[in-house]
């Protein structure tokens, strides 16, 4: 039986070989244990993508920082599923201005590749119905209303929901078209993209019946103006709204502006739901901002400080402020007491100016009527204005409670 010190040396040791640590009993020359990692299988069909929502012009501020956020991403190309403009109007010219217009929008995404869809919005004229001209004029602007792109092992299939030969319905030339184009494909994924609801289309039940037939993996589109998912048959049916006016505000029922992140790997698809300005640029934060606001946080002033008693309902509070931060503060402060029964003096106190690594002690007197006995002790709140590199004015806060 070993003795309980050198069984207790002999598990330690194993431990530490056991995560690749040498030992004592190691010689200094031994080589260090290095933990390797298999690499990744690469995967040929691998890429990701993004799908947008309506837009309208509605908030076109948000709109342009979707798209700014969207590059971030560096997708292989981008979906938007209809209503790009507002439309419903019967000048071409006023339709013409407000492509020129989204074409301005969506120009920071170049050189990736813009896939859009059309909406009611994007054809419809002043009497809400699809305009051939318009339509016309969407062909001259982008291309077909309907289309099937090859991507990798996948397929995109572009639908137009409101043509002038069936609003809301996939019929006709189109729906010949597609049974066409889904027999003869192999593709691993087939992604379809329209703008209308596939579920509230005149001819649901067919158009469901089509993709289970053939493959379909995932379907996407908008028009409603929030987010749902749900699953069908093996069909993720997706709806998305980049910066659309909403009917309500309440996110847990999916009023919120978004983009989605479609991912593929091989036989994998995963889609990610990112709220809108989730994604920030690489240099969203100045190093110097970040520990300046961090040396604030953690050192300008204690937590609390003992009131010292001078006598019978006089006492007098020290309160040390430090700036070890890299710049120049004011610290505005104000003290108080919860039930209104010290008196503090003095009442007003200025601002006090800290230069980069400056200290200071301020003195205050805390005193209270002999018939005023309070309950509470005073506290004082600190605020710094904090100017960041990007220009931002933020208020650093922080309180000091007082014991007795």
């Amino acid at each position: 039986m070993p003795k309980p010190l050198a069984f207790l040396s002999l598990c330690l040791s194993l431990c530490l070989l056991a995560f690749g640590w040498q030992t004592n009993a190691e010689t200094a020359s031994a080589e260090p244990v290095v933990q390797k990692i298999a690499p990744l299988q690469e995967e040929a069909n691998e890429f990701h993508f993004v799908v947008l929502g309506d837009a309208q012009f509605h908030d076109p501020a948000k709109f342009n920082r979707v798209i700014d956020q969207t590059r971030q991403l560096q997708p292989a190309f981008v979906v938007q599923v209809g209503d790009l403009i507002e439309g419903y109007s019967s000048d071409l010219d006023t339709v013409a201005n407000e492509w020129q217009r989204f074409f301005k929008q969506i120009a920071p995404l170049a050189p990736i590749q813009f896939l859009p869809i059309p909406g009611n919005h994007d054809v419809y004229n002043a009497q809400k119905q699809v305009d051939p001209q318009l339509e016309a004029l969407y062909e001259d602007t982008w291309g077909p209303l309907y289309y099937a792109l090859p991507y990798k092992n996948a397929l995109i299939i572009g639908l137009n929901s409101d043509s002038s030969t069936g609003a809301n319905a996939i019929i006709g030339d189109q729906w010949s078209w597609l049974v066409k184009t889904l027999e003869n494909s192999q593709a691993t994924h087939k992604f379809v993209f329209m703008h209308r609801p596939p579920a509230l289309t005149q001819n649901a039940e067919e158009l469901h019946k089509l993709f289970v037939r053939h493959g379909v993996s995932h379907v996407f589109y908008g028009h409603h103006h929030h987010y749902h998912y749900f699953e069908q048959d093996g069909i993720a049916y997706i709806m998305t709204n980049a910066a659309a006016n909403s009917a309500h505000d309440h996110a847990s029922v999916g009023s919120f502006h978004h983009l989605l992140q479609v991912s593929v790997r091989g036989e994998d698809v995963a889609v990610a739901v990112i709220n809108a300005d989730a994604i920030h640029p690489k240099n969203a934060v100045h190093p110097e901002d970040n520990y300046d606001f961090f040396d604030l946080t953690r050192r300008l002033a204690p937590k609390q400080v003992q009131l010292q008693q001078l006598k019978e309902g006089q006492f007098q509070l020290d309160i040390e402020l430090r700036n070890l931060s890299r710049r120049a503060v004011q610290v505005m402060v104000s003290c108080h007491s919860s039930d209104n029964r010290w008196i503090l003096t003095p009442k007003v106190i200025e601002p006090v100016q800290l230069n980069e690594g400056a200290r200071t002690t301020l003195s205050l007197q805390a005193s209270y009527a002999a018939n005023r006995q309070p309950e509470s002790t005073p506290a004082c709140d600190l605020k710094v204005p904090f100017q960041t590199a990007h220009g931002e004015w933020l208020t650093f806060e922080h309180t000091v409670l007082t014991v007795r």
